[in-house]
């Protein structure tokens, strides 16, 4: 044999033995299982991401999507909130109106029942008073010397009447 073949034999069973060293060392170490959960970890992990990956590519195509509706959205809720304002402004103006005329029409009535009140008061006041006049001047035309100078001045007129047929 040769040196080289020598060589050869001895690398050849060299490899042998660390081959079947390593193959025994997986074996009890179990380096195989442990080997394949990693494996089985690293492709769930892949997949995982994948999985999240497409998520993100559809949330984010549907945030694409959305965005470009925002302007038009914008003015949508600006015009809502305009109208809604004028609706609000209207509503109020017309209660105010409402409130208004209520108060005028309460106060017309107060006006109306004191004018009334007082009108009454006034009328009942007058009417006293013309009471009280006429009663003092019945008493003044009652008092006995007003009535003879009344009944003299008539007296004096018959007399003047009959003198003047004779």
């Amino acid at each position: 044999m040769t040196l080289f073949e020598q060589i050869l034999n001895t690398n050849l069973i060299n490899f042998i033995i660390v081959v079947s060293t390593l193959v025994w060392i997986f074996k009890k170490a179990h380096l195989g299982d442990l080997i394949q959960k990693m494996a089985d970890d690293i492709k769930e992990s892949v997949e995982k991401s994948s999985k999240n990956a497409q998520s993100a590519i559809s949330e984010y195509k549907q945030t694409k999507k959305s965005t470009k509706d925002t302007p038009r959205l914008q003015e949508e809720i600006i015009s809502n909130a305009k109208l809604n304002a004028q609706n609000l402004k209207e509503k109020f103006e017309q209660n105010t109106k409402l409130q208004e005329q209520e108060i005028k029409s309460g106060l017309e009535k107060i006006y109306q029942s004191q004018q009334e009140k007082y009108k009454k008061m006034t009328v009942n006041e007058i009417y006293q008073a013309c009471i009280q006049l006429a009663q003092d001047e019945t008493l003044e035309r009652l008092n006995d010397e007003t009535h003879r100078k009344l009944i003299n001045s008539s007296i004096d007129e018959l007399d003047k009447i009959e003198g003047s047929l004779l």
